[in-house]
């Protein structure tokens, strides 16, 4: 074999390895993601995630050492999923306030359909009394006040609510999606974070945009 082609044929034998490799990742923890949202970390075990998702005990090793470290990489991609969420509604050019509506309800959207979604955030809440992830609250956080920055600017939301109003918006979609996961297994979502919306926008959104609130909450990507 030629020089070149043999350069090729272990080029192309590299990406095959490392495209088997992201598979094999992606797919631990898509399984591992299920069984943190079914037990919670403490109950899950490795040799459940490991039937849960197919991979190889080996295979696993090679990904993650414990796992407190699988926990952090679904974590890391429930986040990243969710994240695209600001990319997705910054796109449709609507207004900051808009964007906002858009954001909750496609993060309850994600909740509902997405497993991965779900442990990750079942981990976040879990770990955080265990030297937990913050990059997911103060992420959404740093979102947030960019948003209601943004609508003041707008003339939608008053002048004295940033960055304050973030937090609690953060903090009470958290608490939301809990009561209804706990109360009716989060099949009444959409209709608990209309509520939340609808009281949390009404009450910092100037007079003369709050004229337009139910247009506001009916925005969607």
């Amino acid at each position: 074999m030629s020089g070149s082609r043999k350069v090729i044929a272990e080029g192309h034998g590299r990406t095959v390895v490392q495209s088997r490799a992201i598979a094999k990742r992606e797919q631990l923890l898509r399984g591992a993601a299920a069984v943190f949202d079914e037990v919670g970390y403490a109950a899950a075990s490795l040799s459940t995630i490991e039937r849960r998702s197919g991979v190889s005990r080996g295979a696993m090793y090679f990904q993650f050492r414990t796992k407190r470290e699988i926990a952090d990489a679904v974590v890391d991609e429930q986040h990243a999923t969710s994240v695209r969420l600001v990319e997705a509604a910054a796109n449709t050019g609507a207004r900051a306030v808009a964007q906002i509506v858009m954001m909750c309800h496609g993060l309850a959207e994600q909740i509902v359909g997405d497993p991965v979604v779900r442990g990750g955030i079942r981990l976040t809440m879990e770990l955080a009394f265990d030297d937990g992830p913050v990059n997911p609250y103060t992420g959404w956080i740093e979102v947030m006040t960019d948003l209601l920055t943004r609508g003041q600017a707008e003339g939608d939301i008053a002048d004295d609510v940033a960055p304050a109003a973030a937090r609690v918006l953060v903090a009470s979609f958290t608490g939301t999606q809990l009561v209804s996961h706990v109360l009716t297994n989060r099949s009444d979502l959409a209709e608990r974070v209309d509520d939340l919306l609808r009281i949390f926008l009404a009450g910092v959104m100037t007079p003369a945009a709050r004229k337009n609130l139910h247009g506001v909450l009916a925005a969607r990507c």
